[in-house]
């Protein structure tokens, strides 16, 4: 009779046993078919994601508009989005199940602003006027604390444009320079000169301003202004604008940053920005599991500075080829005598 217990008390521990690893294996298996599934409908997304890029790309090399897709079938205005095929693998059900595009996003991203400028155009699509332009921005480097080290007040020399040597900076965040210009109806060298504002928007760890008038050329007394920032991001807005078009020229000094820009009118209404970025929202599907991505996109033959941002210095005379915004400006030496090397043809 104790042999006979003995036996069943170690058979229900071994069958216990048993089920609980088979359970363990199960759940292991679908835990690895899941990870396989989020990442074929990654990919799948993705995918939905460079075929609308693709489009796009074609269209502004073009010079066409790019249309809107607000609905997940919808093919755009001439079915602009027509070609797109979703369907990326019918015997698995693998395909980008949604797709989505947005060419007047109200806020636009960069990823990464660094010494290179960017050129934002900020248009109004409605053509309503902006009232305030906002500049959000966030640290790229792993810290914590980013503002911790910022500084409370602008460096000295900070009037005359000039600032800490790099290896003295040690806030988390960049100074955000930009350059502000309204390009709304007759544009001259001197109008645009004249309606710039140029602004060194200084991370502040304490005190420091969110908000600032716009104020062009001489009159500009915002030349360099403490930023009121936290562990987060640092904002500031440009206010007192009255106009539906504006250029943004962006970069940022000592850290490279994140930047978010967006623009409202008098009521506070945030608007719609047109001919800068398009969102292209992709959502991808592996048989019964998503995944949804979000991407900007710039709606420019290129969203990188064309124009040079800083000029040549030199104690001697100075003589090359080259070539600025190729079709708009060339020189050549040819024909030219000069002792000094560089100007020989």
């Amino acid at each position: 009779m104790i042999s006979i217990m003995t036996t069943m008390v170690l058979m229900i521990v071994i069958s216990l046993i048993v089920l609980g690893f088979a359970q363990i294996s199960r759940r292991n298996q679908k835990e690895s078919l899941d990870r396989q599934l989020s990442t074929q409908a990654f990919y799948a997304a993705e995918t939905g994601v460079n075929d609308a890029r693709k489009l796009i790309q074609n269209a502004v090399a073009a010079g066409t508009e790019v249309a809107e897709k607000t609905g997940c079938t919808d093919s755009g205005v001439g079915g602009f989005y027509g070609s797109l095929n979703p369907v990326l693998d019918a015997a698995a059900n693998v395909k980008y199940s949604c797709l989505l595009v947005d060419p007047a996003p109200d806020v636009l991203r960069y990823s990464d602003v660094g010494t290179t400028s960017i050129i934002v155009p900020v248009n109004s699509e409605s053509g309503e006027p902006f009232s305030r332009i906002k500049l959000d921005w966030q640290t790229k480097n792993p810290i914590e604390n980013p503002n911790d080290t910022c500084p409370v007040s602008l460096p000295a020399s900070a009037g005359n444009g000039q600032f800490l040597p790099t290896g003295s900076w040690t806030c988390g965040y960049g100074v955000l320079r930009f350059d502000l210009v309204p390009t709304s109806g007759p544009l001259s060298v001197d109008s645009l000169r004249n309606s710039t504002m140029t602004t060194f928007a200084v991370p502040f760890r304490s005190g420091g301003t969110t908000t600032m008038p716009y104020a062009a050329s001489v009159a500009n007394v915002n030349n360099a202004k403490g930023v009121s920032c936290s562990n987060s991001s640092c904002s500031l807005t440009i206010n007192t604008l009255n106009t539906n078009s504006y250029y943004l020229r962006i970069s940022s000094l000592y850290r490279n940053v994140s930047l978010q820009v967006s623009g409202a009118n008098a009521g506070g209404a945030q608007l719609e920005i047109k001919g800068a970025q398009a969102v292209i929202d992709s959502t991808g599907r592996a048989q019964d599991v998503l995944r949804r991505i979000q991407v900007n996109v710039p709606l420019s033959a290129t969203s990188l500075n064309q124009l040079s941002d800083y000029a040549i210095q030199s104690t001697d005379a100075l003589c090359k080829r080259f070539s600025v915004m190729s079709g708009l400006f060339d020189s050549d030496v040819n024909g030219v005598t000069s002792s000094n090397r560089l100007c020989q043809p």
